[in-house]
């Protein structure tokens, strides 16, 4: 083919279309579209140079850059709720499963072990259980030293000697924002491990629930919505499941209106019970002033519900559901924010009452021992629910306040031995009460 055929391009012409289609600078220095070789040459020579191109990017530049990134931040957490961002950007799961079966979990009967410690004497010294513990996984069984004995023997929260007890002789362990678990679906800053429906089962007879409006719709979730929660209907329906199927216990209810997602009207929750066929019936209604009933009075008047709510909330045109009452009226608190170990094991500042009754009410029939910290730690309540710690603690801010506890609040209820300790202290406090009047 020759040079003259017009299906190629000379290399001349080819060279003077690229320099014609390319930019008028390239750095800080200009270069003229021309074919002439002195041009030429200072083309190639800006083509091959390896000069960077000059950084516009300078502090000053960078410091309105970021500024303006700033601001934007800014704009969008306020304008946008976390929880829509949370539950846009953070994946979610599905609903978990119904986790209470009742009391049958196909775990094999462990026998109760003896306890060789002895009783003590003298103030107020919560006893230490013995080392054995049940061999079952929580929650799956019903422990041994929460069994009833068989026989036609009234028995009350696993044992007849908990019967000659009135209810704020009671000891309890209350298990802190108890909707929020990892098998119940929070996966960020859970409270526990496994679901409240197995803290029952494992021998924890009292729950706390934070009560969130979501929407047009009530939820137990810890300040977000749709991010980690349980369905009212849901938790009232596992709760009257296993309370008809243990007739002996009572359960202790504590609701706190959350404080950033409300209204919170306390009648509305109490529809959410009526539509759990028999759970109203249930709820205790106690007069202020009045003397707390015997547990006995309780399993057989089959008033085996009690319910507290605080933080907030309201009752429809003043009035509060039947056998809702404020817990602070009743109840004297010791300090709830310890951010540590160390706090907790400061007994000046762990064992201090923050919150109570009115200098001017009656003086609080309940005593509530704060065993957390917070945020939730998993170690730190591996240590707090152990034995020894509790023991002393209980000991110690019993002692400081001259109240005998009635609340263990506590986190992880699945580590330590809480539960065993509490159920100790009971018969233990009611044997010292009968051996009293037999004096």
């Amino acid at each position: 083919m020759s040079a003259a055929s017009p299906s190629r391009q000379s290399p001349g012409a080819y060279s003077t279309r690229r320099q014609d289609s390319l930019p008028q600078s390239y750095g800080d220095t200009c270069v003229e579209s021309s074919s002439s070789p002195r041009r030429q040459l200072e083309y190639d020579r800006l083509l091959a140079s390896s000069k960077p191109r000059r950084n516009c990017c300078t502090w000053k530049v960078a410091a309105v850059f970021l500024a303006f990134v700033a601001a934007g931040l800014v704009l969008t957490w306020q304008m946008l709720p976390a929880e829509d961002i949370v539950a846009r950007y953070i994946p979610q799961f599905e609903e978990p499963a119904n986790p209470y079966e009742g009391p049958e979990a196909g775990a094999p009967f462990v026998p109760e072990k003896p306890d060789a410690n002895s009783e003590d004497g003298g103030g107020i010294d919560i006893g230490v259980p013995s080392d054995a513990a049940d061999a079952v996984a929580a929650g799956t069984v019903v422990p041994s030293f929460m069994r009833c004995p068989e026989g036609d023997e009234l028995c009350c929260n696993g044992s007849p000697a908990n019967c000659g007890l009135r209810l704020d002789q009671m000891m309890f362990g209350l298990v802190h924002n108890s909707m929020s678990s990892e098998e119940g679906g929070f996966f960020i800053g859970y409270n526990h491990i496994l679901g409240l429906e197995k803290a029952l089962v494992a021998g924890y007879r009292a729950l706390s629930l934070d009560v969130c409006r979501c929407g047009s719709a009530l939820q137990f979730c810890h300040n977000v919505c749709d991010y980690g929660e349980r369905l009212p209907n849901e938790v009232f329906t596992n709760i009257m499941q296993f309370l008809d199927d243990y007739r002996s216990e009572v359960v202790v209810l504590l609701f706190e209106a959350s404080s950033e997602k409300g209204p919170i009207v306390w009648n509305d929750l109490y529809a959410e019970m009526a539509d759990v066929d028999g759970f109203t019936d249930m709820i205790y209604v106690h007069t202020y002033g009045d003397e707390w009933p015997k547990m006995s009075t309780l399993v057989e008047q089959n008033k085996r519900v009690i319910v507290f709510y605080f933080s907030g909330g309201t009752c429809a045109d003043g009035v509060c559901p039947p056998g809702f009452k404020y817990f602070y009226n009743y109840a004297a608190e010791t300090q709830f924010e310890s951010a540590s170990l160390a706090d907790l094991e400061n007994h000046e500042y762990s064992c201090e009452i923050t919150r109570g009754p009115k200098d001017d009410a009656l003086p609080a029939n309940f005593f509530v021992v704060n065993n957390f910290v917070t945020p939730p730690d998993l170690e730190a309540s591996m240590v707090a629910n152990s034995k020894s710690f509790l023991s002393e603690r209980l000991t110690t801010c019993g002692n400081a306040n001259r109240m005998r506890p009635n609340f263990v609040y506590l986190d992880f209820w699945s580590q330590g031995m809480t539960a065993q300790l509490v159920q100790r202290a009971n018969v233990q406090f009611a044997q010292e009460l009968k051996a009293q009047e037999l004096e």
